[in-house]
Parts: structure tokens; C-alpha cells; sequence
């Protein structure tokens, strides 16, 4: 085999591994169904749910192993909905794990979460909510699971964020009874601020026009007093009114 054809069979072996790395490569030494749950698309390309991602009534398809959607602006205390429809191709009793996460993320080696939300379902079908939060990001979560037909799962998170935090990344993680597992990142989507931007404009408009205002008022102040001043000028000055002096007659010897 001569050099040329021996390079470009090595490009395309590299190539494959890394797109079978990006194609959830964790479920390629799996026996029998190697499927993980989706928000979205099979393995093979294959769309399989529609809007699998919902936050706050925004929807987004979920596709591939990363992906970037409009950065998502939320605020402080105000209730954040999270909603995920995920098909699994065992039927819905075969989800085992299926959580939303906002993290760090620059890269698989160089990740850190922050927050993590999920939802777990037994062998006999005991589900429940576990969350992640040692820096008591969020509040009051709670979730619901509901079974809309053989395949697909539609789960709820319903939350708060107790502190602001910066733009970073969504994770979401699914895996079923078999072990197969599938991860979806989403660039740069959520950040969490204390205001919200209007509140934050009408506060700087509000402010511009307090300053506005104030050195009028001075203005105003100042030029009374110059009035009242050129009043007193124009005045004519008054000469204090006293008894008439008399003049004693000289007495001679």
C-alpha cells in the first residue's frame, strides 16, 4: 500500500472515532439495545421527538452532542419551568434517568456543574426527584412525570433560582434499564440576573431624570435670591426719623 492511500484510510479511521466519540461512543461496547433515551434524534439521524426542550415556554429541538440556542434570561426568585419530552425505544418504563444540569462547560476534561435537577425511575416503576446543589443555587423545586404514550415521557421541573448566575451551559443527561446513556450540551444557554433588564432601564431612565431635575431646582433657587436682592437695591434708603435738636441761647455776664 503506498503512502497516500495508507494516509487517507488513517484521516478517515480518525475522523469515524471521533464522530462515534460526539455520537454517545459511551454506549458502543453495550449488548443487545445500545438506544439511549433522546430528546430528540436516534443514533441514526433519525428524528424521533419534536421541541424535546422547553424552558419557560421557549422550545428548542435537541440534536447532536452539542449545540448553542438563544441565551436564556432569567431572573431571581421569578418560577422557572423546565419541560422534557424524552423517547425511549423500550418503552417508557425502560427510562431509568433523565435530569436538566447548568454548568461550566469548556470541554469534557474541563467541566463544572453547578446545579443538577433529576428525575429516576425504578425497576418497578418508584420514581423520584433528586437534586444536586451545594451552593444552594436553586429553590422550591419540584417536579412531575407524565406518561403521554408507550414510548415517551414528558417531565417537569418547576423551580426558583436563589442567586444569580452567569452565562453557562445546560446539560442534559438521559440513560434507560440496558445502561445506554446519552448527553446533549447546550452552549452559553441560560443566565440568571438579580433584576431583570426593563426593571434595570426604567431604573437608569429614572435616575437620568432625577439628576435632570435637580440643579433646575437650584437654578430656580438662586435666581430668587438675586431677584430679591435687585429689590432691595431699588429701594430708597430710609433716614431714620429722631427728635429735633434745639440750640441753648449763649447767656452773657
Amino acid at each position: 500500500m503506498n503512502k497516500p492511500v495508507f494516509a487517507a484510510l488513517l484521516a478517515i479511521i480518525l475522523v469515524s472515532s471521533v464522530a462515534a466519540h460526539e455520537s454517545f461512543a459511551e454506549n458502543s461496547k453495550c449488548d443487545g439495545d445500545c438506544e439511549a433515551p433522546t430528546f430528540g434524534s436516534l443514533d441514526d439521524g433519525r428524528k424521533i421527538v419534536e421541541k424535546g426542550l422547553v424552558i419557560n415556554g421557549q422550545s428548542f429541538d435537541i440534536s447532536g452532542f452539542s449545540q448553542t440556542i438563544p441565551t436564556q434570561m432569567l431572573v431571581v426568585g421569578q418560577p422557572v419551568t423546565v419541560k422534557m419530552t424524552v423517547y425511549e425505544n423500550n418503552g417508557a418504563s425502560g427510562l431509568r434517568y433523565a435530569s436538566f444540569a447548568i454548568a461550566d462547560y469548556k470541554g469534557e476534561r474541563d467541566q463544572t456543574q453547578k446545579a443538577r435537577i433529576a428525575f429516576m425511575q425504578n425497576f418497578d416503576g418508584t420514581q423520584k426527584l433528586d437534586v444536586l446543589d451545594f451552593d444552594k443555587l436553586l429553590s422550591n423545586v419540584k417536579y412531575t412525570a407524565t406518561q403521554i404514550d408507550s414510548f415517551t415521557t414528558v417531565i417537569e421541573f418547576t423551580f426558583e433560582f436563589a442567586q444569580p448566575v452567569q452565562k453557562s451551559s445546560i446539560i442534559l443527561e438521559t440513560w434507560d434499564d440496558s445502561r445506554s446513556s446519552r448527553k446533549n450540551v447546550l452552549m452559553d444557554a441560560i443566565q440568571v440576573d438579580e433584576k431583570s433588564m426593563e426593571k434595570t432601564k426604567e431604573q437608569k431612565t429614572t435616575e437620568k431624570k432625577v439628576e435632570k431635575k435637580a440643579p433646575a431646582k437650584v437654578e430656580k433657587s438662586e435666581e430668587k435670591k438675586e431677584e430679591k436682592k435687585e429689590e432691595k437695591s431699588k429701594k430708597k434708603p430710609q433716614v431714620a426719623k429722631g427728635k429735633k435738636k434745639t440750640q441753648l441761647k449763649q447767656q452773657y455776664q
